[in-house]
């Protein structure tokens, strides 16, 4: 069987497999079943819709090859869901198609990383997003839990076709493909149904958004990821769905259902008198089941539409029984969370049974009544009276968690999540999945309090900040939330709006949605009246006149000014090797102002230098990383994932060696030795080998400059490359401070107020030095232009408690590393925990029996405890009792 066309340039690829019988261990399949696969051929693009199961690969393959179009060269494969059968051949598209860009939700992306477990080029797609294939558009939009979180659909609005996945399918296979031409209606409906129950059951509220969303798409033909594509009256499927989902009227008295099986009768006898308990405190309906004997489908119906639950076991030879785990494993936390809840049963010995199930029903988040009720054998008269009574309290905890309050609504509240790694905080029910920022897990998030300041003002100041990094916008932020009426203007040299600089590594191998990109939209600064100065730089700073100077010639003055223009990354002085050079100007030694001079060095600090290196990778094969730090290794990570042949120099003996110690560098070593990088530790860069040669500054027009060609290493070493990424660490950019009479040292100097020496100056970031520190850091910006910004507008706040920490993610390595100390020192104490067969190692530092430093490699769930540790002070003790490892 070839590919089929569905429309004009859209094709099915998928494959059939009319024998199976059980689908994922807990579904049968009498009518088999397929795995969808969709091409979408556009006149610029060619975009992949899902693929199919592993096994089914080769028959997979010759559907694709029978089109017209080079399996080579596909441009995009769009993840609508992660799930193995449908994204089980991921790994060998790729190995066909290695430039090939990974489409999907922020989830998916990161599910499938550990699907392929091969390096891809991904753009994540949040709900509105779209992709042009040329005259066709991809539009997607977000439909998560359908039934995994990462489910997203696509919708061609050219074509009218919606692309659904698990969505409004079935296991029903059938050669004719499409639904007008199923050959028997009556096992196509049936299947249909018992798929909805099996996999959106659980999932109805999310059903019902979803369907919300495309109510109002203009849809003839959906294609699904399992079963029949519904060219005829999809819409009815759709209804279906939507009937299927929708809970009925919620009854007029409350409804408690009670499961339970009983060997003996024992345990039916506490359900029959817990029951009677309940009824004698009201008008109650109840539904009774012994699970034994009755069908599954009722008992998990009824559950779902009742407020109150019960579960009844005996314990047998120590467990909870089968039947009774089978109903608790088909309810979900999502849809069943929430509902009053108990356990009861009959015991001989031992009673486990019931506090089994009360660990159920914590992790589905359920109202628990607790203790659960417990009898030892067969109830006595007096146990049966605490069964009733037990029943009572049930009735009274539900009936108190229905009572109507007559106090007026107060709206809900927003809840903020800030990321314990990057400093970010977003606004939500639950913490991201991933931070959007810096791609820490949801685990890495804390709850804040919103800080709504007390502290208003009302003047008409001018407030300057210069920078739009971190701390310029969090101080403009600052600013304005205390004062209404005063102006503030950002004046930066970058031509973009504020962006969060811990993505620019990502940014170049992957699409970044403006959302998830810049810090604000543009209307946030109309909205909250903040005028931006971008593309312009200062040239002086007069502080007796309280003027700036433009290089555009704009003379601006201010009452309040701060500073916020960052750092730049250090270029060492290194000879470039060109005999042509050489006998025009002489020798070329490079530094921050004349680097570009040579083609193919870069530094990767702003978003042009990320634009640069994107574009500049696309023509090169071999790259050379001077600087085995963070940044550095990041980068490297990225260009190998994008084919290049990538070597890291490193001065030090160990890598990140201001994050790790000499046990977690060694551990991460090994585990970086297998990225198919070249780390080259203990090595240093002796001179830069160049070529003149004709580079191409426009279309049409190119200059002559040297061009890397190499790069020899002090050991006498010579690396061919076509580019070279210098990340050696920063420097504060504090010439304009120092001419302006700032005091300084490593930084401009600034007191907990972020004030300077100079009244109604402040510095914030990268660029001040707070006690000899300069953070340096994305996290730490953030909290400075906060603070700086609070005081500048006649708050009164102090940085303190600021625990600096980092987290890296590249390398095949999870790392995490917090505070500020010097991981040689012998004499700070520690505590430590390894399992290096599987790359797991955790140590915290102690200095006079005070918690100040912490790094973890491979588990990182325990990073937010351990910067709550830090900045608290734990004891020693008090870490061993918080289980901080």
């Amino acid at each position: 069987m070839r590919s089929l066309e569905i429309k004009k340039d859209i094709y099915w690829v998928g494959a059939l497999d009319p024998g199976l019988r059980v689908f994922d261990i807990i579904m049968y399949t009498p009518y088999g079943t397929t795995y969808n696969s969709y091409v979408i051929r556009g006149n610029e693009k060619v975009a992949l819709l899902e693929t199919v199961k592993l096994e089914f690969f080769d028959q997979y393959l010759d559907r694709l090859k029978s089109l017209d179009i080079d399996i080579h060269k596909i441009d995009y494969i769009i993840v609508d869901h992660t799930e193995p059968d449908h994204a089980g051949s991921v790994a060998k598209i790729l190995e066909l198609s290695p430039h090939a860009k990974i489409v999907g939700s922020a989830a998916a992306i990161k599910f499938l990383g550990k699907i392929a477990n091969v390096p891809f080029e991904s753009i994540v797609v949040e709900d509105g997003s779209t992709l042009s294939l040329g005259n066709k558009t991809l539009q997607f939009i977000a439909a998560p839990f359908l039934h995994w979180p990462d489910t997203i659909y696509t919708f061609v609005p050219e074509d009218k076709i919606l692309f659904t996945c698990d969505s409004f399918g079935t296991h029903y296979c059938t050669e004719n493909v499409f639904n007008d031409l199923i050959e028997n209606q009556e096992h196509y409906m049936e299947s249909l149904k018992y798929y909805f129950d099996c996999i959106m059951g659980p999932f109805k509220p999310y059903v019902l958004k979803a369907i919300d969303k495309i109510e109002k798409l203009d849809i003839d033909t959906i294609c699904t990821g399992h079963g029949p594509i519904l060219r005829e009256n999809p819409g009815k499927i759709v209804e279906l769905y939507k009937e299927w989902s929708t809970p009925k009227p919620k009854a007029e008295i409350p409804k408690v259902t009670i499961s339970y099986v009983s060997a003996y009768g024992y345990t039916k006898s506490m359900g029959d008198k817990i029951a009677e308990g309940i009824k004698s405190k009201g008008n109650f309906e109840i539904k009774s089941y012994d699970v034994i004997k009755s069908n599954m489908d009722d008992i998990i119906n009824d559950i779902t539409e009742s407020e109150g639950v019960l579960f009844g076991s005996p314990t047998i030879n120590s467990e909870l029984l089968e039947p009774i785990r089978d109903v608790l494993t088909k309810l979900n936390p999502l849809v069943h969370g929430g509902k009053v809840a108990a356990a009861f049963g009959s015991y001989g010995w031992s009673g486990e049974a019931v506090p089994s199930i009360e660990r159920r029903l914590k992790e589905l988040r359920m109202n628990i009544l607790t203790p659960g009720l417990k009898a030892n054998f067969k109830p006595s008269e007096d146990e049966l009276t605490k069964a009733f009574n037990f029943g009572e309290a049930f009735a009274e905890k539900l009936l108190e968690k229905g009572k109507v309050s007559n106090t007026p609504a107060v709206k809900k509240k927003t809840r903020l999540w800030k990321c314990v790694i990057c400093g970010e905080i977003f606004e939500g029910d639950f913490p991201p999945e991933i931070c959007p920022v810096c791609g820490a897990s949801k685990d890495q998030f804390v709850e804040v309090i919103s800080s709504n300041t007390k502290f208003k003002k009302e003047t008409k100041e001018r407030f300057v900040i210069i920078g739009n990094g971190a701390a310029g916008f969090y101080a403009a932020k600052a600013i304005r939330e205390r004062n209404p009426k005063c102006s503030i203007e950002i004046v930066s040299k970058e031509k973009s709006m504020s962006y969060f600089r811990p993505q620019l590594s990502d940014y170049i191998t992957t699409t970044i949605p403006d959302k998830n990109f810049y810090i604000a939209k543009s209307d946030w600064y109309e909205d909250n009246n903040i005028k931006q100065t971008l593309g312009a730089y200062v040239d002086e700073i007069i502080p007796d006149s309280k003027k700036i100077l433009l290089n555009n010639g704009t003379t601006l003055e201010y009452d309040k000014l701060i500073l916020a223009n960052g750092s730049y990354n250090f270029i060492p002085p290194i000879k470039v090797a060109c005999d042509e050079l050489k006998s025009t100007i002489g020798n070329l030694v490079l530094t921050f102002e004349n680097y570009k001079e040579v083609d193919g060095l870069f530094t990767l600090k702003e978003l042009d230098d990320a634009i640069n290196i994107k574009s500049y990778m696309e023509k090169s094969k071999k790259a050379v990383i001077i600087g085995g730090g963070l940044l550095g290794l990041e980068a490297a990570w990225n260009l190998k994932q994008k084919g290049l042949d990538v070597t890291v120099v490193e001065f030090s003996t160990r890598l990140l060696p201001r994050q790790l110690d000499n046990e977690g560098a060694a551990l991460f070593k090994k585990i970086a030795d297998k990225s198919g990088i070249n780390l080259l530790l203990g090595e240093s860069a002796d001179e830069i080998i160049a070529d003149m040669c004709m580079v191409p500054i426009s279309n049409h027009d190119f200059i002559k400059k040297p061009k890397i060609v190499g790069l020899k290493l002090k050991s006498g070493l010579i690396l061919e490359t076509d580019m070279i990424l210098f990340s050696v660490g920063i420097r504060p950019k504090k010439y304009l401070a120092e001419k302006a009479g700032l005091a300084s040292d490593k930084g401009v100097r600034v007191n907990d107020k972020m004030e300077t020496n100079i009244k109604d100056i402040y510095a914030a970031g990268d660029i001040a030095e707070l006690k000899g520190t300069i953070f340096g850091n994305w996290p730490a910006a953030i909290e400075m232009g906060k603070i700086a910004g609070a005081n500048a507008a006649g708050d009164d706040v102090v940085f303190n408690s600021f625990v600096s920490s980092v987290i890296f993610n590249a390398l095949n390595a999870k790392i995490f590393s917090a505070g500020l100390i010097n991981l040689d020192d012998n004499s700070l104490e520690q505590l430590a925990f390894k399992d290096l067969d599987k790359g797991i190692y955790k140590k915290l530092f102690f200095k006079e029996d005070t918690l100040v430093g912490g790094l973890l490699i491979g588990d990182l769930s325990k990073s937010a405890k351990i910067i709550a540790g830090i900045k608290n002070g734990y004891t020693l003790e008090e870490v061993i009792k918080g289980n901080l490892l």
